[in-house]
């Protein structure tokens, strides 16, 4: 089983991430998408010619996750990678304060007999005080016939 978080930051008016928010030195792989690219406007274009309607993203999007350097699915563990790669007494409460939207996201790979993350007072504790919410995706894990 694959499980990670993700830090999501969006925005429709700044075009780059603010100064002092990740650190320069940390591993990352930070994705960015701009949604009035060519390639994302044909997208939607071709999106739309299927019949699919969708509301237009804010315009610029970044992410990063724990996937491929923390192991097991403890919650606290990928939320700590996560935030190490922040510097040193950012909140990510400050990013909404200037204009862009955060959040988290932990993907959940599981096999269908029940259970699931366990989102702990620590955690809780970390959430709230960087006051950024938690999205729980949920995946089950099909073995191939």
């Amino acid at each position: 089983m694959t499980d990670f978080c993700s830090l999501h930051v969006r925005s429709d008016v700044h075009g780059a991430l603010p100064s002092g928010f990740l650190k320069k030195r940390k591993k990352i792989d930070l994705l960015f998408v701009d949604n009035e690219s060519p390639e994302r406007l044909a997208s939607f274009i071709r999106l739309r010619k299927k019949g699919a309607t969708h509301t237009a993203p804010p315009r610029y999007h970044w992410s990063f996750s724990s996937d491929g350097y923390v192991e097991g699915f403890d919650v606290m563990k990928h939320l700590v990678w996560i935030l190490d790669r922040v510097q040193p007494g950012f909140m990510l409460s400050t990013l909404e304060d200037a204009g862009y939207q955060c959040w988290l996201q932990f993907y959940w790979e599981g096999n269908g007999t029940g259970g699931g993350p366990i989102v702990t007072a620590e955690i809780a504790g970390v959430l709230a005080l960087h006051k950024v919410d938690l999205q729980f995706g949920f995946y089950l894990e099909q073995e191939s016939a």
